[in-house]
C-alpha cells in the first residue's frame, strides 16, 4: 500500500510519460531545424514553419543526456548528495561511449574530465550554454516531493558539467518548473515560485524570467516576442522562450512546441524544456500520437517509466518518513 501521494498512481503514471514523450517529441521536432534561421525554416516548409514531428526522428544529446541522468538517479537518488553525484559522474563517464548525438562541447569536455580522473566537484567548464538544463526536468520528477533537496541536486547535477551563476540558476528552474506542473499550477503560477528559488543565483536569469512573464502577457505576436528573448544557445535565453511558450499555450502542448521550435537558435532544447514541463503538467494524452509513434527509438523511454515510478515511490515514502 503506498502511502502520501502514492495513491495517485494512474496520474503520475501519465505524467512521468508526458515528460518523458513530451520533452523527446520537442526534441525531435526542433532537431530537424536546429541549424536553420527562421526564415529558411518558412522556405523549407511553409509560412508556418514545420509543424509535425519526421517518420523514424531521432533525439539528440538533450534526450540523450536527460536519460544519462535518469540513470544516475536510478542508481541512487535516495543517497545522500555527494554519493548521488557520484552515480551521476559515472554514468557521465558511460556516456562517452554512447553515439554522438550533437552534444556540445561544455558537456563533452567536462564527462572527458571525469574519465581522466576529475572529481564531480572540479569537472566543470566555466559556460552558460544550455547542457545542464536540458537534461534537469527529471530531477523534478523524482524530487516532487522533496523541494529542498531537488533543487540541491539540480544545483549540483549541473555542475558537474557548467560552471556559471546563469547555468546554475536554469538548472534550478528546469527541474523545478516540472515538480510545479507535476502539482497542478499553471505556468502563469510558477512565476512567483520560480522567482524565488532563483533569484537570488544570477541577474541575468532573473531578468530573462520577468522579461519572458511580462512578454507572455503583452500583446506581442509569438514570432516578435522570441526573438526580444533571444536564439536560446545560453540557458537563461533556453528557459525563458519555453516558459514563454507555456506561457502563451498552457493547454495546448502541440501549438506550445510547435513555437518554440520555430525560430532562429537552439529550436531542439528550447522544444524539449517546453515539451517536457507541459508534458509533465498535462500528461501523454496531450502529446500527438503520430510525434510519439515518429521517434526512432521510443520503446527507450517506454523503458523508463517503471524503474523511474519505483524510484519516485521511495524518495517520497523515505521523505514522509523522515
Amino acid at each position: 500500500m503506498k502511502s502520501g501521494n502514492m495513491q495517485d498512481t494512474p496520474g503520475i503514471e501519465k505524467k512521468i510519460r508526458g515528460y518523458l514523450f513530451g520533452s523527446a517529441c520537442g526534441d525531435a521536432l526542433g532537431r530537424t531545424v536546429e541549424h536553420l534561421t527562421l526564415e529558411q525554416i518558412k522556405e523549407k516548409y511553409g509560412k508556418k514553419g514545420i509543424l509535425e514531428v519526421p517518420p523514424n526522428s531521432p533525439w539528440t544529446d538533450d534526450t540523450q543526456l536527460m536519460l544519462v541522468l535518469a540513470r544516475g538517479l536510478l542508481r541512487g537518488a535516495e543517497l545522500e548528495i555527494p554519493e548521488l553525484m557520484d552515480n551521476i559522474a559515472e554514468e557521465l563517464v558511460l556516456w562517452l561511449d554512447e553515439p554522438d548525438l550533437g552534444a556540445g562541447a561544455t558537456s563533452t569536455g567536462a564527462a572527458l574530465k571525469l574519465r581522466g580522473g576529475a572529481h564531480w566537484s572540479e569537472s566543470a567548464i566555466m559556460s552558460k550554454t544550455c547542457g545542464s538544463l536540458m537534461r534537469v526536468g527529471i530531477i523534478g520528477f523524482i524530487y516532487r516531493n522533496n523541494p529542498e533537496k531537488l533543487v540541491e541536486a539540480a544545483l549540483l547535477s549541473g555542475r558537474i558539467t557548467h560552471s556559471h551563476t546563469v547555468s546554475d540558476a536554469a538548472s534550478i528552474a528546469g527541474a523545478y518548473a516540472v515538480k510545479l506542473a507535476l502539482d497542478g499550477l499553471e505556468p502563469g503560477e510558477m512565476y512567483e515560485p520560480l522567482l524565488n528559488v532563483t533569484e537570488r543565483i544570477s541577474q541575468e536569469f532573473t531578468n530573462a524570467l520577468k522579461d519572458s512573464y511580462e512578454i507572455a502577457y503583452s500583446g506581442t505576436e509569438d514570432e516578435n516576442a522570441l526573438k526580444q528573448l533571444g536564439q536560446g544557445w545560453y540557458a537563461d535565453e533556453t528557459f525563458a522562450l519555453a516558459y514563454f511558450c507555456t506561457l502563451r499555450y498552457p493547454n495546448d502542448y502541440r501549438k506550445a512546441v510547435q513555437t518554440a521550435v520555430n525560430i532562429t537558435g537552439d529550436s531542439d532544447s528550447v522544444g524539449s524544456v517546453a515539451g517536457g514541463i507541459l508534458g509533465a503538467k498535462l500528461g501523454i494524452e496531450a502529446i500527438p500520437v503520430s510525434w510519439i509513434e515518429a521517434l526512432r527509438e521510443r520503446e527507450k523511454l517506454e523503458e523508463m517509466v517503471g524503474p523511474l515510478l519505483e524510484k519516485y515511490y521511495l524518495v517520497s515514502e523515505d521523505k514522509i518518513r523522515s
